[in-house]
């Protein structure tokens, strides 16, 4: 059986430039790429609390 040969993108010059560009860009201006704590803890309480919630109505039934 035989493999179908395919060529894989590669990018040069100036498509490279402004990936590597916009790549730099997000990692210091999306919120998404910085860490924190407290945002962390949040999300795990929703998660706990969503968890007591359902296990409350588990209960009530």
């Amino acid at each position: 059986m035989a493999l179908a040969i395919s060529t894989v993108p590669i990018l040069t010059e100036d498509a490279a430039e402004n990936f590597v560009n916009q790549s730099n860009y997000n990692s210091k201006h999306l919120a998404g790429s910085e860490y924190s704590a407290q945002k962390e803890a949040w999300c795990l309480s929703i998660i706990k609390n969503s968890r007591i919630d359902q296990e409350k109505r588990k209960n009530v039934k």
